[in-house]
Parts: structure tokens; sequence; C-alpha cells
């Protein structure tokens, strides 16, 4: 399986997006191998442009496989941050979580975020940055 973190999705959905990225990640939608946790469903559909926008990213996302978080997920988190931090990066509390949780769901993450390579750099993290 396959999570696909917002930063990709972004590329997928946005017209005039990364060719590689949509690509990639409508290869995936295509092989039924996309999962998104609640961080990730919110980070998009919250932020449609308009309502029909809204309708078809909620349809879309439906369709994902939930990864739902947990407090492992959460403890987890917290340990890559702070080990992360000792060796002097920093990440955003949202993207650590994203990390645990494809982990922990033994998936690669699909992602064009940087923070992505310097937690996988420190830490079990599989993960695809998907620009060329």
């Amino acid at each position: 399986m396959i999570v696909v973190d917002s930063s990709a999705f972004i590329e997928y959905y946005r017209p005039g997006g990364d060719r590689h990225v949509r690509a990639a990640v409508a290869e995936v939608i295509a092989a039924d191998q996309v999962m998104i946790n609640g961080i990730i469903h919110v980070e998009i559909v919250a932020f449609a442009s308009a309502r029909d926008d809204y309708e078809r990213l909620s349809a879309d996302f439906r369709a994902f496989h939930w990864l739902d978080t947990g407090l492992q997920d959460y403890e987890h988190a917290a340990k890559m941050g702070f080990l992360l931090r000792r060796k002097g990066v920093t990440v955003p509390a949202t993207d650590l979580i994203i990390a645990a949780s494809a982990t922990r769901a033994e998936a690669t993450l699909y992602h064009v975020d940087q923070h992505y390579v310097g937690i996988a750099e420190h830490t079990d993290l599989q993960e695809r940055y998907l620009r060329p």
C-alpha cells in the first residue's frame, strides 16, 4: 500500500501540476493502493476552493483506504520528533504523524515534501520523493 501525502495530492489535483507526480499518483489510484489518514484528508478536502470541488474531493477520498491513527502513532511521532531534533532536524508535527502512521502500516509514503526525506534518513520510514 501507498500513503499519498497531501503534498503529492496537491500536485495531482492542481491544473498544471507536476506531470511526474500526477502520473505516480494516478498509477496508485488506478491500482487501488492509496491509503490516507485524517490529517491528509483534512489538508486536502477542507481547503477545496468551491462547493463542487469539495464534493468531488470528498467522493474521491471516500474511495481511498483509510488508515486510522491512534496512540501508537502519536507516541512514535513524538519519539521521531525528539530524536530528529537531537540531530538538528525540525519537522512539523503533522508530517511526523503521517510518517509514523505510514511506518506502522508498512506502507511507502509518496510525497513532494523534503521533510520526509529528512525523516527517512534517520528512521525506518519508507518514502518516495516524486519529483525527478
